[in-house]
């Protein structure tokens, strides 16, 4: 069932998971990483969310920032806190699958978008939405669910990690990857879709990008005097999460 964060709480559950360790310790860590330098960059977040990262690479330095997203809630309450923390950014309702005049960002970001697309049309669409948004030389960052969750020779419980992921029987093109999620006390149910990682690069190839390249995730160094031990390991052993990065022809 697609996930539809309009419907009653699904916006307000979503970002309370950004508060598990998981999110800033290996997620957040990784992808900031291959983002890299946005000082005086024009920076677009696309399925913003509730602007978690886009007020992060704001903070860091990025001259204009911009987010959308498909969700009202979200957006509304990416505009909360904008309101009571003004960073400058700009928000606003929109599908990443619409095909707009060409714009001139720097770098366009998204955490967690391909994975909702559920067959190759609808990610050459979100692709070729990616690449009118972006100026020809800008690169486009993603991170997102690893499609080789199909093909470990095991699938480790997560939940230490704050979360649980249910695959089908089969690695089917548009078979699901259900994530259950720790949100405060209560579980969010979300559902991804599974394409081969040459889906991804096919398509953002024939939407004008280059210089495809993947990269695992990394864990940010323990709180001093903290020894982890081997808590990380089966994560990053298998890797439910991964980061993708491109250029715009």
């Amino acid at each position: 069932m697609i996930t539809d964060y309009d419907e009653g709480d699904t916006a307000e559950l979503y970002t309370r998971t950004k508060d598990i360790p998981v999110r800033s310790r290996v997620e957040a860590h990784s992808f900031l990483h291959h983002i890299g330098d946005v000082r005086d960059l024009d920076l677009l977040d696309v399925a913003c969310g509730a602007g978690h990262y886009t007020r992060m690479l704001a903070r860091a330095g990025a001259a204009r920032v911009a987010g959308f997203d498909i969700s009202e809630k979200m957006i509304a309450l990416a505009r909360g806190h904008e309101a009571q923390e003004p960073l400058g950014i700009d928000y606003w309702v929109a599908d990443a699958r619409t095909v707009v005049p060409q714009q001139d960002f720097d770098i366009a970001v998204a955490a967690y978008l391909l994975v909702y697309a559920r067959d190759r049309d609808e990610l050459a669409q979100m692709c070729r939405g990616l690449a009118g948004r972006i100026r020809p030389g800008g690169r486009f960052v993603t991170l997102t669910t690893n499609p080789d969750l199909y093909h470990f020779d095991r699938v480790p419980d997560y939940r230490k990690y704050g979360f649980r992921i249910r695959l089908a029987d089969a690695a089917a093109e548009g078979a699901p990857i259900e994530l259950t999620v720790t949100a405060g006390d209560s579980g969010l149910v979300i559902e991804n879709y599974y394409l081969p990682i040459e889906a991804y690069e096919s398509a953002l190839h024939d939407a004008g990008f280059t210089d495809f390249r993947v990269h695992l995730p990394t864990v940010a160094p323990p709180p001093d005097g903290v020894d982890e031990g081997d808590f990380w390991d089966d994560y990053l052993q298998y890797p439910p999460a991964i980061v993708i990065e491109c250029a715009r022809r």
